[in-house]
């Protein structure tokens, strides 16, 4: 570690680009120090993506793509080490990707997109809301933008510092300090969580700290593990389903039936017929697998399919124990789906038009607990299910009777 360019910091900050969500700062000014917390949708149309998650415990394990640059590298290892060492964290560098990474750090030429730096929980990623009503993310994408635009951000050890230590703040749900920065007080100013500050403090305030450990970083449920599911073989127990699926959800599951069953792009009975490997994301040592089941559509209960899903479509789902988990899905048989476009969620998200069309041939559950399966003629949901979960027991006519009624 270069302990002298830690020890000295410049103060003079080049307000020349734009940092992470610093397209809305303006609505942000003024909150210096305020507690942890999510922010943003990660399903806006704004370009980059870009929201900001808490961690979903207190260890917090990164992994460098090999696009991340030898002096960024080694700026993260630094903050990792000696600011969010200093805090009850265990931030920790993984050498590859796996169903437990929290952060992959990218480095590239993403042009002059406004921003230097951002984070971002994928649609993707396992996610959902914790206790304290924020959005957990496991899997966050860390993007610093070395374009020329915003070499002022990477020129030398501290600006790499400094962006390194911010943008790593946001993904444990650190929020900016203001825009332009607060100074008020002896040293108020003073952290790397300060907004439009290139070159600017390289560590974290006392502040940051004193958030960071009064958090309660932890999860809604266990995290995704197929191999317990309830489903796999002889009649599914209600008990045994209880967290055996993880919420995948981009903001917080709706209150009611009727918010849910609006929320879904298409709310259908069906059964899965069929399930094959399918579509895989990233190079092939950390490549995200997925599978494709085929649902049959008996009923399409709310919402809209296009013409050709009408009687057929096709849901992925995320194989985060590997390819070879695929085996352990679990039959689901006839259940109620509610369900998400992945073109309208790819529109929404501000992608190309091409990504849309391409994205169109699949659909998502909106939560992975966001469904309703007949068991021998009971009525089986998860207990963190939200609305759901008030549907367990019943009869599945019963339920499907309900979810008709909340459509209308």
């Amino acid at each position: 570690m270069n302990s002298d360019r830690r020890r000295f910091r410049s103060l003079v900050p080049l307000v020349v680009a734009l940092l992470v969500a610093t397209q809305v700062a303006g609505a942000q000014a003024h909150h210096g120090g305020r507690p942890i917390s999510s922010l943003f949708r990660c399903d806006r149309p704004v370009s980059p993506p870009r929201c900001t998650s808490v961690a979903d415990d207190l260890r917090h394990l990164i992994v460098f793509d090999e696009s991340l640059t030898d002096g960024l590298a080694a700026s993260l290892r630094d903050t990792m080490a000696e600011d969010y060492g200093a805090t009850k964290l265990v931030v920790l560098e993984q050498s590859e990707v796996t169903p437990l990474t929290d952060v992959v750090a990218f480095s590239g030429d993403y042009g002059e997109n406004g921003a230097a730096g951002w984070v971002y929980c994928p649609m993707e990623a396992a996610q959902g809301a914790n206790p304290s009503g924020d959005r957990w993310c496991r899997g966050q994408e860390m993007h610093f933008n070395v374009n020329a635009r915003y070499s002022v951000f990477f020129a030398d050890d501290d600006s790499r510092d400094h962006i390194t230590c911010h943008e790593l703040g946001h993904t444990v749900g650190l929020r900016h300090w203001g825009n332009p920065p607060q100074t008020s007080g002896s040293d108020v100013g003073a952290t790397c969580m300060n907004a439009n500050t290139p070159n600017g403090p390289t560590g974290l305030h006392e502040f940051d700290i004193d958030h960071i450990n009064a958090y309660r970083y932890r999860r809604e449920a266990p995290p995704p593990h197929w191999r317990n599911s309830p489903m796999i073989s002889g009649a599914p127990r209600l008990e045994a389903w209880r967290g055996s699926l993880q919420a995948t959800e981009v903001e917080p599951l709706a209150g009611t039936l009727d918010e849910l069953t609006s929320a879904a792009d298409a709310v259908v009975r069906g059964r899965i017929v069929e399930i094959v490997p399918g579509r895989a994301f990233g190079s092939h040592e950390r490549a995200l697998h997925y599978a494709s089941a085929t649902v049959a559509v008996d009923e399409l209960l709310a919402g809209s399919l296009p013409g050709a899903h009408r009687s057929r479509l096709t849901l992925e789902i995320p194989l985060f124990d590997g390819p070879e988990s695929i085996g352990d899905l679990p039959a689901w048989g006839e259940a109620i789906f509610f369900l998400r476009n992945k073109g309208e969620s790819a529109r929404a998200a501000g992608l190309a038009r091409e990504v849309q069309a391409s994205e169109a041939a699949f659909h998502r559950l909106l939560t992975f607990t966001s469904l309703v399966v007949n068991a021998d003629g009971t009525a089986l949901s998860d207990a963190g299910a939200g609305p759901l979960a008030a549907l367990a027991g019943l009869g599945f006519g019963d339920a499907l009777d309900r979810v008709r009624a909340a459509a209308d």
